[in-house]
């Protein structure tokens, strides 16, 4: 048995929300109610979304462009200036969320609450008159001659005659759709580029590391392939027993060429508000200052008192030697060292830490006016899914809200005005 819909949506996440509420709100302005349906495979929709910006909802960034993503992102600025973040905000205070930006011009919602931004969204879903199921996986999908048949889970199915795929990524599995995502768009015959985790921490080699564990220390981090600086990050560095975390070395993880291709390395600059010159005359003047005190307190005045003692220990120096007996070449090296602390990229840690999923459907195989497929003529595609990822700072949940609202209204209106064809067709005979 077939359940015939208008629009079926698949993934009821951020961009699947957006598309939904959109096609169906379409309808309604167009005066003909759209059979909408939203399938998700997670007992409740939203999950992933609740997570975002540690439950605040980064919705966006005021300084939205092109180089804040990956990916195929040559693709994006026409995109981006057409659903900008001025038409995001429109959009959500027409829900009923009011938005505020930060002093680093990140957006979140007023009352810094995810879960506003979720219920804003499913009441604005209902109120165009969408349906949704969850629960129920999609597992397989393949064109009609009627649009596209979707196979479900319990062994329902259900034909529509436009889809969009909005089902996410691999990244965080607790709240996403693993690999499904790829085993759908390749059953409607699109491409995938292969995923890979991305703003994740940077897994590294060295023995600092587990001594340093929970340690935070604000500092300039670069990332280095084969000696060639790639990219440099300013924000906080969280040391783990086998790994660098943090928002800037999140942003470095995206930059990562595939495993084992190149060599990489990360350099953290502890004191990046000072010239190597100026930490080594004051290394000198501490010295002749307290000749008595302990090697092991060098960079006691200018970092994080644990991480200032490894660093020594990394140098090899005894540290309970004077600092009296330091010599100008070990305290030029020890300037050195604190302005270079390099670690030996290992790779970058599995899609259970990482906050978004690189790789998916090249947008070439889109047309990124409407996000319909260039492969499957009704069919419309989404967020994580395909291949664009963007820093930290909201940059993804905006791709994810408004390639979701672009793919909604026109999938609405490609069948509205095919309908209307129809009928016009209908009564010239």
């Amino acid at each position: 048995m077939r359940e015939r819909w208008d629009i079926a949506v698949v993934g009821a996440g951020a961009s699947g929300l957006m598309a939904a509420r959109c096609a169906g709100l379409l309808g309604k302005k167009k005066d003909r109610e759209l059979s909408v349906i939203l399938l998700e495979g997670n007992p409740k929709p939203g999950k992933k979304l609740l997570a975002t910006g540690n439950g605040r909802c980064n919705l966006t960034n005021l300084a939205l462009s092109q180089q804040h993503y990956h990916g195929d992102r040559e693709a994006l600025p026409p995109f981006l200036e057409r659903y900008s973040v001025k038409r995001l905000t429109r959009e959500l205070e027409e829900m009923g969320i009011l938005t505020v930006a930060d002093d680093q011009g990140r957006v979140y919602p007023r009352n810094l609450q995810a879960t506003a931004v979720l219920q804003a969204l499913w009441f604005g879903c209902e109120e165009a008159g969408v349906n949704l199921r969850s629960g129920d996986p999609v597992e397989r999908a393949e064109p009609d001659s009627q649009g596209f048949l979707l196979h479900m889970r319990s062994g329902e199915n259900i034909l529509a005659e436009r889809c969009i795929l909005a089902v996410g990524g691999m990244a965080s599995p607790r709240h996403s759709c693993g690999s499904f995502g790829e085993k759908l768009c390749k059953d409607l015959g699109h491409s995938f580029l292969p995923c890979r985790p991305a703003l994740a921490p940077i897994l590294c080699e060295s023995q600092m590391l587990s001594a340093l564990k929970g340690m935070r220390c604000r500092c300039e981090a670069a990332l280095l392939e084969e000696g060639r600086l790639v990219a440099k990050e300013r924000g906080e560095v969280i040391f783990a027993s086998k790994a660098l975390s943090g928002i800037c070395v999140f942003n470095l993880s995206s930059l990562l060429s595939p495993e084992g291709k190149k060599h990489s390395e990360i350099s953290l600059d502890l004191v990046e508000d000072l010239a190597e010159e100026e930490v080594f005359a004051y290394l000198k003047k501490l010295c002749r200052r307290h000749p008595e005190r302990a090697c092991r307190e060098l960079f006691g005045g200018l970092i994080n008192l644990k991480v200032g003692r490894e660093v020594v220990k990394s140098l090899e120096i005894d540290g309970s030697r004077p600092l009296s007996s330091l010599s100008k070449e070990e305290l030029r090296l020890a300037a050195q060292r604190v302005k270079d602390l390099r670690f030996m990229v290992q790779g970058v840690a599995p899609f259970e830490q990482a906050q978004v999923t690189a790789g998916g459907v090249p947008l070439c195989e889109v047309e990124l006016r409407t996000m319909e497929s260039k492969r499957q003529k009704g069919l419309y595609l989404a967020g994580e899914l395909l291949n664009v990822n963007g820093d930290c700072g909201g940059y993804n949940l905006h791709w994810a809200f408004l390639s979701g609202l672009c793919a909604g209204e026109n999938a609405a209106a490609s069948f509205l005005e095919r309908e209307r064809g129809e009928t016009e067709y209908a009564e010239a005979f």
